[in-house]
């Protein structure tokens, strides 16, 4: 039998190897490779021919040593198979990438002890900052990192009256929208919420709550879930028991479990139940009808996180959060509501234009005496 043998590895270009090929000082080859003014732009050519020639890659702990920094962010996610958190660790990798920043993406699974951990590996590999969606009882953590000086900056969730900088989505716009537009017709309201020990969970419940009372509404159901599918999927249904036609749900992961438990009980989404989802996710659009969703542009979150971090890593420290409004997107999932509110439209234009042409006959009137 034939035996293999495992060809040497090859050794790394150095800075002492590109200097032997263009017979310059090491010294002379490293200030070239850093741009410095001082040396003539013949020779840094001279030398980065050499360099890419010879394969040279730099070290990147020497020059992290050299210039305190390890251009590498922390990024922590509650659930990486949540699409919405999935988009959001997409967005800010894009941004940091095209910034020439690497990222290390962590998966917390929506565990405060986990977390917890995570956040005190990252602080030991010194990363020049974190980006973490965090979880209320990680607050005391998150605050004694920025106290020492870690830049730090909270994504889709926040802390109440926290100082650290956070990017976040506001629910207001969007499911004022989307109670509207349901209550177009003769409905039966119906919420899925999120997580309360959540600064989303609770604001967007809040939200839903504070639409109720300001429009009148009495007897609007209310399942107190989680950011899973299950959650979604068990909520669907114990809110059609309870009469509801028209439902909000409060996040992407529930809108899909009741997607899930919608097709299963045969029920047509659009006329038998209405339903607006929380998240643009693609698959909501691949529906037969499309879904109609609150838009939480998940992507301007990310980017905007970034550029929150970058200067706070950069010495920057008066960042203050940001609010990104929510917006509705209709779809077919609520074309009742969309019919009876087109009707009432219609029925309003006409009163108008009838109520104007009468108030320019008793012009005519008179006039007339």
């Amino acid at each position: 039998m034939a035996s293999e043998t495992s060809s040497p590895k090859k050794r790394a270009t150095t800075l002492k190897d590109i200097a032997q090929a263009t017979q310059l000082s090491v010294s002379t080859v490293s200030r070239a490779l850093a741009n410095n003014a001082s040396i003539p732009e013949s020779t840094r050519i001279r030398v980065v021919e050499a360099a890419q020639k010879l394969n040279y890659r730099p070290n990147a702990q020497a020059r992290a040593l050299r210039k305190s920094r390890t251009d590498t962010i922390g990024v922590i996610i509650p659930n990486i198979e949540n699409p919405y958190f999935s988009s959001l660790a997409a967005s800010i990798q894009k941004a940091a990438r095209e910034a020439g920043v690497s990222t290390i993406l962590s998966n917390s699974e929506e565990n405060p002890e986990l977390l917890g951990q995570t956040l005190a590996i990252m602080d030991d590999q010194r990363l020049d900052g974190i980006i973490v969606v965090p979880h209320i009882q990680s607050e005391e953590q998150v605050t004694d990192l920025v106290n020492r000086g870690v830049p730090v900056v909270l994504a889709d969730r926040s802390f109440v009256n926290s100082s650290i900088p956070s990017v976040t989505s506001d629910p207001v716009p969007g499911m004022t929208e989307a109670v509207d537009l349901l209550l177009a017709a003769d409905v039966q309201l119906g919420y899925l919420a999120g997580p309360q020990d959540t600064s989303t969970g609770q604001l967007r419940l809040n939200t839903f709550e504070r639409l109720c009372v300001d429009r009148g509404i009495v007897g609007a159901s209310v399942y107190y879930g989680g950011y899973r599918q299950e959650s979604g999927y068990d909520g669907i249904k114990v809110l059609i028991k309870q009469g509801a036609n028209a439902i909000i749900a409060g996040d992407s992961m529930m809108t899909i479990g009741a997607l899930l438990a919608l097709h299963e009980m045969n029920l047509k989404i659009g006329e038998d139940v209405q339903l607006i989802g929380f998240d643009n996710n693609p698959i909501f659009r691949l529906q037969n009808p499309p879904l109609s969703i609150i838009d939480q542009h998940v992507q301007e979150i990310g980017k905007r996180a970034f550029e929150i971090l970058q200067k706070l890593i950069n010495g920057d420290t008066a960042q203050k959060s940001v609010v990104i409004p929510t917006q509705l997107s209709i779809n077919g999932s609520t074309a009742v509501s969309q019919k009876a509110a087109a009707k009432a439209a219609k029925a309003a234009q006409k009163a108008a234009a009838k109520a104007a042409q009468n108030t320019q006959h008793e012009v005519s009137l008179d006039g007339e005496l």
